[in-house]
């Protein structure tokens, strides 16, 4: 009897070692919510809704009595860019972070040929050449880049506990300019003409997100924020008539108003220390933004800034990221 209990313990003794062993190593590491400084990036596909209600040119009837939108409306879709975020732990409970998004780049263009029935708008500025022309061509190029600094507070620390929940308060910069350029005519006799906006959004946000961290490995989230900027307006519209020997309008308007966002992101991201992949989905609609092909309408003043209602974007980022 002594013999088995001494082969025994002889056998079991190796393994309760390594079990040991491999907790003291496990414990080395720390976890999740412990860690101090992370970053990530990635590449961003960002759709963006199509502009509708457009009216920067018409077809005149015969009779002048009735005036036919040609364009109503303008498709741009995705765009490729990249994403970056940084942050700072201040133990389990506070976290810094700045984000930046941008190099999103959207392109459009067309033409339309109408013999002497074509007409761009140029009110309260009197043109000859772009009261009535044959040929029409247009490009539009938009950008976008915005960068955030925030301050999250995890009322429980993330990555660990099964459930938490974090409020953020920050700042956020977004930049949006676009172009719409246009041409009229045909051979040596054409006229250019282009209308320029830039929106640059200073603003604070705040913001939301509930984690479910189900495995060790593994959380997903649900993050929404909202933000209120004071959007900085520059415009600037220039049009040159007869063969490009003349220029009636050359305007510069600036001007300040409120725009708004609002997005939602849910978000899965697993890790293998002290590596890490997100992937997320990203929705956003900006409220009152000043877009180039909205300025310029019938019965509208090319040099006043009108605002859009809103855009809507939709996107979808995977980033690769680092903590320690």
């Amino acid at each position: 009897m002594r013999k088995r209990v001494l082969l025994l313990s002889f056998c079991i003794s190796p393994f309760m070692l390594a079990s040991t062993s491999t907790s003291e190593e496990v414990e080395e590491l720390p976890p999740e919510s412990e860690k101090v400084i992370a970053f990530e990036v990635g590449y961003y596909g960002l759709w963006r809704e199509s502009l509708s209600n457009l009216e920067f040119l018409y077809t005149i009837y015969p009779n002048g009595a009735t005036n036919q939108t040609v364009y109503p409306k303008l498709d741009y879709g995705y765009a490729p860019g990249i994403r970056a975020l940084g942050e700072v732990n201040i133990g389990p409970k506070n976290t810094i972070e700045a984000i930046y998004i941008g190099c999103f780049n959207w392109r459009d263009s067309g033409s339309a040929a109408d013999q002497n029935s074509l007409m761009v708008s140029t009110r309260p500025f009197v043109t000859i050449d772009w009261a009535r022309f044959s040929n029409f061509q247009y490009h539009y190029h938009a950008k976008l880049n915005s960068g955030e600094l925030s301050y999250w507070r995890h009322m429980t620390p993330r990555y660990t506990d099964w459930f938490s929940f974090s409020w953020m308060l920050g700042a956020r910069y977004i930049d949006l300019r676009d172009q719409l350029k246009m041409m009229i005519g045909t051979g040596s006799r054409t006229d250019n003409g282009h209308v320029k906006v830039v929106n640059q959004m200073w603003g604070g946000q705040g913001g939301l997100e509930f984690q479910v961290t189900a495995i060790p490995w593994l959380t997903w989230a649900l993050q929404t924020k909202g933000g209120i900027f004071a959007d900085l307006i520059k415009k600037k519209s220039l049009f040159k008539d007869l063969g490009n020997t003349a220029i009636p309008v050359s305007t510069t308007n600036k001007s300040v108003k409120p725009d708004y966002t609002l997005e939602f992101t849910p978000y899965i991201i697993g890790r293998l220390s002290p590596f890490y992949c997100r992937i997320a989905y990203n929705w956003m609609v900006l409220y009152n933004p000043v877009l180039a092909p909205s300025q310029v309408k019938l019965h509208k003043k090319v040099n006043h800034n009108y605002t859009h209602k809103h855009v809507y974007f939709q996107g979808f980022y995977v980033d690769v990221g680092f903590s320690w």
